[in-house]
Parts: structure tokens; C-alpha cells; sequence
């Protein structure tokens, strides 16, 4: 269990603080005055854990003692569940309103969050660890990657080499045949185009042959003409 006490944080640690704030959509002005009570911190976690958290466990209260009460119930009713507690002198500093309590609490917050997120993670990665263990063609290896701020170790996935070989072969097998058919469509192709042409070759003639045929009448026609001129 992780005991959350008096500490001071470095002013890049204060930033993430209010940069995590910023993002959240929390007024930072009166920051120490706001989280000497319980309960915006609680309606903060309970948008991920919300069935965790009960709102009407902390209602807003004014004095020290009862702002007291409100922290040592939800220290236990929450924040142990994630191996997280506030020690009594802390849980004093932030009821009083003490300058730096707030800040310190929220970024114990902070780094709860990118536990969890790691925590998550791990866990999808390993599902998808199991699901390639369950087909024996598939191995994997474990590598190292940074995330956030901690290393995960990760399962990359691989394939048996004779299984790349017969898929290597079956590709081959088929560009081959792939090629066979594109040179077959080509000779069908050029056939096509040549028995188009001698078709339009064809036509063209046939074309021509009531021409001759007319020249042929025109000149009967004239030879006639001379013939009944003679006589």
C-alpha cells in the first residue's frame, strides 16, 4: 500500500499538475480552497470510475472537521481499491487548506492514472498474446517499448519460416499462372484485331462491287446509244 504524505514536487511536476487540470476543465485559482474538500476530486475519478465512486457519499461540507470526515471515507472507500492512501497528517493539510497539499495529492492522481493506463494495456496486449498462442502457426517474441513513462514488455507477432516458404511458393505459383493467362488475353487480343481488320478489308470490297456493276450498265448504255446511231 502506497502512503501518500507532506512532500514538495519540482516545478515541472507543479506544471503537469496544472496542465492536467487545464485539461480537465478545473479552475486553478482557488485551488487549494477547492480541494480541501473531498468532493471534486471525487466527481474528477468518477468519470472513469464511476461505478466505484458515489457522489452522495461526500456532500460538500464547510468545516474542518467534517471536510476531515469526508477525506478518511473516501480514502477507504476509494483510493485504498487502487493500493493508495492518505496518511492522517496529510489528510489534515489538505482539510486545513494548506498551500502545496492539493498540488501533491493531484499528482499522486496523476501518476495513479498512468498506472492504470499501463495496467490496461498490458492486459489488451496480453489477450492478443493469447490469441496468436492459440494458432500453432503463429510465434511471437517479447520485445521492449517504451510507453508513457514505463517500459511493456510486448509480444511481436511472427510465422513459422516454413510457413513463409509455402507461402512464398504458393505466391510464385500464382503470378506464374497470372502471367500465363495475361499472354493468353494478348494472343486473343491480336486475333481479334486481325479479324477485325480483314472483316473491314471485306466490307470495303463489297462495297465496290455495285459500283463496277453500275460502271458496267453506263457503258452498255453508251455502246448502245453509237450502235442505234449507226443504223
Amino acid at each position: 500500500m502506497h502512503t501518500i504524505g507532506r512532500k514538495n514536487l519540482s516545478s515541472e511536476e507543479v506544471e503537469e499538475v496544472y496542465k492536467w487540470l487545464r485539461q480537465n476543465s478545473v479552475c486553478t485559482n482557488r485551488l487549494r480552497r477547492e480541494f480541501s474538500d473531498v468532493l471534486p476530486l471525487a466527481e474528477l475519478l468518477k468519470r472513469d470510475y464511476p461505478r466505484l465512486i458515489d457522489l452522495f457519499n461526500y456532500p460538500k461540507k464547510n468545516s474542518v472537521q467534517l471536510k476531515l470526515a469526508n477525506w478518511e471515507t473516501f480514502n477507504f472507500k476509494v483510493l485504498s481499491k487502487f493500493n493508495m492512501t492518505l496518511s492522517k497528517e496529510f489528510m489534515e493539510l489538505l482539510a486545513n487548506g494548506i498551500n502545496g497539499a492539493a498540488e501533491v495529492l493531484l499528482h499522486e492522481v496523476i501518476r495513479l492514472e498512468k498506472r492504470q493506463r499501463l495496467v490496461e494495456e498490458r492486459n489488451a496486449i496480453l489477450r492478443q498474446e493469447q490469441a496468436w498462442e492459440e494458432n500453432d502457426e503463429v510465434k511471437t517474441v517479447v520485445i521492449n517499448k517504451q510507453i508513457g513513462d514505463g517500459i511493456v514488455q510486448m509480444p511481436q507477432k511472427m510465422i513459422l519460416y516454413s510457413l513463409y516458404e509455402k507461402i512464398a511458393r504458393d505466391s510464385q505459383s500464382k503470378d506464374v499462372i497470372i502471367d500465363a493467362y495475361q499472354q493468353r488475353l494478348a494472343h486473343m487480343e491480336n486475333i481479334i484485331k486481325v479479324k477485325t481488320e480483314r472483316i473491314e478489308e471485306l466490307l470495303m470490297q463489297m462495297g465496290k462491287i455495285p459500283q463496277k456493276e453500275t460502271g458496267t450498265s453506263s457503258n452498255c448504255v453508251v455502246a448502245s446509244v453509237h450502235l442505234d446511231s449507226s443504223i
